[in-house]
């Protein structure tokens, strides 16, 4: 069953989230990461959230999504992400 990382991602600091745009997708990609959304236009239709940026990516399974999200690997890229951003990051089972 596939997993999905869901983050509504708000850049604060542009410039020093380059290089994040571009290694990350790498790292995710070796544990089967594959992104289906990456910013893209977004209209709200019911409620009052406002996501900035959505990003969504699909891992064949929850053990591989969290082995990307706890790994070694990321865990850099995840604070650059912390330090630059507003995330709000779930993880959502498919069906």
């Amino acid at each position: 069953m596939s997993t999905y990382l869901v983050g509504d991602v708000r850049v604060v600091e542009p410039d020093k989230y380059k290089e994040y745009l571009v290694e990350v997708p790498k790292i995710a990609a070796k544990h089967g990461g594959k992104y289906l959304v990456r910013g893209g236009e977004l209209t709200r239709h019911e409620g009052d959230w406002e996501p900035a940026r959505m990003v969504i990516i699909e891992f064949p399974t929850r053990g591989d999504a969290m082995n990307f999200y706890e790994g070694e690997e990321y865990a850099p890229w995840k604070k650059i992400r912390q330090m630059y951003t507003d995330s709000k990051i779930i993880f959502v089972d498919g069906s």
